[in-house]
């Protein structure tokens, strides 16, 4: 393979071969906006070629901080799924085996069982491609993300997190950044962080540094920090006392940050946009992601509401709307089913214990645009976080009331009847997608069951399902692959889904779908136009 088989960023790139995030970055790039210069390993690049094209990339891209390996999935960043965090992205030193390493991990990262659940739960067809985006590794002096509301081309209600250095720390949850919003008659409002650590990625001979050495932060050199340790590519440094008593974000930086932002909505033909950004030692900002946003941002003016005195009141972010009242648990692992889980930040292994219906989270670090509060609001689950002393003042089976939408945990009398599920009808009119037919087919008064399908592998035997048993069965072939219709079913296109093939002796298809949890309630319910 030749380089012309590696694009870059500049260059106009389809989300079929280079993914959403490396497409959506290229359209932002092409409209004047700042992005990172990047390099797609695209989606059905061989494996076998893949040492070729990593020294290709090593060979075009200057990486004095190392490099980038980020997920661009064909299914990542929609309007209703966001997949925030479940893909890998993976900072790496600039040597061959450590970059392979990564471009391997972020592939692998299509095929993890969580995203299929999460998908599920969110009714989408997550098609297990990947290509990879691979950029230089900034070495921010601040970076973060901002969630914002845009009207009349500019951000009319918005909220940006921010932390000095990487933003990894933010959006993974284990830290809770400086926070600027906006309030009534457009006032911004900031509460700032104690941040302890900074985390930047670090040239081959700052990595080699034993803990205790000092490096320069600032381009002059007047600024300098202390590591603490390294890792994977990564410094983790004391936060100098002199940075320490200064703003992370300036009001300067915020207001190029928001008109940058709402370009970046206009291109994208977006009402409410998810960017991640960071800004250099220069001053120089930089787009490094933009996304819809895909739930509103949380309300806010409830939590003004729950100030109170009574010590028993545990305040945090509110990060998902809602209510929710059950006994505390605190492992994921264990059955969370209508209780309140107590954690510190949420990881993607989380995702298919929060599919089970738990009453609330609570998590004792975090912000509202962390990827733990993005995918609870995303599954209507009650979230709140930076809740720091959760964990010493209730013990496991306290009951308590979480109020998202306020930010408050307060005790309750008793536990409530479980959460009902989500069920808005009988599934007469719907047809249930599912991953594997059951046997014998389940007679619960289902329309029509579809067998979801990856058009890459070998078709199912079509003729084995028909119309035999209590309703007929169809096979949704996801993607758009060319396909031989087999003989006695007819295709039928399901826009923004796939092709369906249909026995031709049933009657049409229904135009409702549904994906069924574990204990048979309805995760998500939705109308395919034809």
């Amino acid at each position: 393979m030749t380089a012309t088989d590696l694009p870059c960023l500049d260059q106009d790139l389809h989300t079929a071969t280079a993914g959403v995030k490396a497409t959506t970055l290229a359209r932002l790039a092409a409209a004047g906006l700042p992005v990172p210069a990047g390099i797609v390993i695209p989606v059905d690049h061989p494996d076998e070629c893949l040492p070729a094209a990593v020294a290709e990339i090593l060979a075009r891209c200057p990486a004095p901080h190392g490099l980038i390996a980020r997920s661009s999935a064909v299914a990542e960043d929609g309007t209703t799924a966001s997949f925030a965090g479940l893909y890998i992205s993976r900072i790496s030193p600039a040597r061959p085996d450590a970059l392979l390493d990564a471009v391997l991990a972020v592939r692998a990262s299509a095929h993890h069982p969580t995203v299929t659940a999460y998908s599920q739960a969110r009714g989408v067809i997550a098609l297990p491609r990947m290509a990879v985006l691979v950029q230089p590794a900034l070495r921010p002096a601040c970076s973060g993300v901002l969630a914002a509301d845009v009207t009349d081309s500019r951000c009319a209600r918005w909220r940006i997190e921010a932390l000095r250095g990487l933003a990894e720390p933010l959006v993974s949850g284990t830290q809770t950044g400086e926070i600027h919003t906006t309030g009534q008659g457009r006032r911004t409002a900031v509460r700032h962080t104690a941040q302890g650590i900074i985390q930047l990625p670090g040239t081959p001979e700052e990595l080699e540094m034993p803990p205790g050495e000092w490096i320069r932060l600032d381009p002059g050199g007047s600024v300098r920090a202390k590591i603490q340790t390294s890792d994977a590519g990564v410094l983790h440094l004391h936060t100098p006392t002199e940075l320490a008593k200064r703003p992370v974000l300036t009001a300067e930086a915020r207001e190029r940050l928001l008109a940058v932002a709402a370009t970046a909505a206009a291109t994208l033909n977006l009402q409410h946009i998810d960017v991640e950004w960071a800004i250099d030692p220069h001053g120089r900002l930089h787009l490094v992601q933009a996304r819809p946003l895909t739930v509103p941002l949380t309300d806010h003016a409830t939590a003004s509401q729950a100030a109170t005195d009574d010590d028993q009141v545990l305040h945090g972010i509110a990060a998902a709307p809602g209510r929710g009242t059950g006994p505390t648990v605190r492992t994921s692992g264990a059955d969370i089913a209508g209780r309140v889980l107590i954690c510190r930040a949420l990881g993607p292994e989380a995702v298919p214990a929060l599919l089970t219906g738990p009453a609330a989270v609570v998590a004792t670090t975090g912000g509202e645009l962390s990827h733990t509060a993005i995918i609870t609001r995303e599954l209507g689950i009650p979230c709140v976080t930076n809740v720091t002393t959760v964990l010493s003042a209730l013990s496991p089976g306290a009951v308590v009331e979480v109020d998202g939408g306020a930010g408050t945990v307060r005790p309750a009398l008793a536990v409530p009847a479980q959460r009902t599920a989500q069920d808005t009808g009988p599934l007469s009119a719907t047809a249930v997608l599912t991953h594997a037919l059951e046997q014998p087919a389940p007679d619960d008064g289902r329309a029509a069951t579809l067998l979801w399908h990856d058009a890459g592998g070998p078709l199912p035997d079509v003729a084995a399902f028909g119309t035999g048993g209590p309703h007929p069965v169809g096979v949704l072939l996801v993607g758009d692959h060319p396909v031989t219709v087999p003989a006695g079913c007819r295709p039928i296109r399901l826009p923004g889904l796939g092709m369906l093939l249909w026995p031709q002796a049933a009657p049409p298809p229904p135009t409702e779908i549904a994906v069924l949890g574990p204990d048979q309630q309805i995760l998500y319910r939705r109308t395919v136009p034809r």
